[in-house]
């Protein structure tokens, strides 16, 4: 991860994300975002994943011995994807905040005891960027357990509508999947430093415990008919494209909440 190697400038989110306070409604506070950070990868010849997971038991013990701020990551490998995202594997993380993050890349940037390398060692990565996350729906249970599944799709709100309205059509859909009673939690992920100009407002991600969750809401969608709820919900607001599922392992359960404080 050698971007890290370097201190960041770190840039605000687009404009029209703040401007106007887009997701606030008269009797309700904004919402609180998280802070991001991921890497596209791809491993080294002759590496894999039994390396990387060895650099990663030693970046947790820093982690545990520099008593940073809170922290949570995964590493996600691709399962359903195309070659439009060819990578061997995702690194995500989240810090609560803005300050947290501003601390942990710092800590890092001074004083990550050659682990930087170490993982540049085994993999090489296009893409370390950044996102601000507002939780839209809370996970199931037991969030985020040792392993689960993640769905990523870019979404585009249409023309003459708002962030606002995209945000309200998402709670109408939570509302949908309270219904069904879908363990699925869900974010979207508006676009900070390091993203290539995107063309999309934001990225919705679902996040599931297992397969058996994630079938059981493509089963609803299908052949329960709630494909047609969401064109209903959605049609003329929002346009997202086809989801992305990844397997996703907990590396580090830092205790960063899915609304964070």
């Amino acid at each position: 991860m050698k971007i890290l190697k370097h201190t960041a400038t770190i840039s605000f989110l687009v404009s029209a994300l703040w401007s106007g306070n887009l997701f606030a409604q008269a009797s309700t506070p904004p919402p609180a975002f998280a802070a991001i950070d991921s890497y596209l990868c791809n491993f080294n010849d002759g590496k894999g994943m039994a390396d990387l997971n060895a650099v990663v038991a030693k970046w947790n013990k820093w982690m545990d011995k520099s008593k940073g701020v809170a922290y949570s990551a995964w590493v996600m490998v691709p399962v359903l994807t195309s070659v439009n995202m060819p990578i061997d594997v995702a690194w995500l993380g989240v810090w609560a905040n803005g300050n947290d993050m501003g601390k942990g890349m710092q800590a890092w940037a001074d004083e990550n005891g050659g682990l930087a390398d170490e993982f540049d060692k085994v993999m090489t990565c296009s893409e370390h960027s950044s996102a601000a996350s507002v939780n839209i729906r809370p996970p199931a249970e037991g969030w985020p357990g040792k392993s689960g599944l993640a769905l990523f799709s870019n979404c585009t709100v249409a023309e003459g509508k708002t962030v606002q309205d995209a945000m309200a059509a998402n709670r109408a859909w939570s509302a949908n999947l309270d219904s069904i009673g879908s363990k699925a939690g869900v974010w979207a992920f508006f676009p900070g430093a390091g993203q290539n100009n995107p063309t999309w407002n934001y990225k919705l991600v679902y996040s599931y415990p297992d397969y058996l969750a994630y079938g059981a809401d493509w089963e609803a969608y299908t052949n329960g008919q709630s494909w047609a709820k969401a064109q209903q919900i959605f049609g003329g607001t929002v346009s997202c494209d086809s989801q992305r599922l990844y397997q996703s392992v907990t590396v580090r359960d830092g205790g960063v909440g899915p609304v964070p404080k």
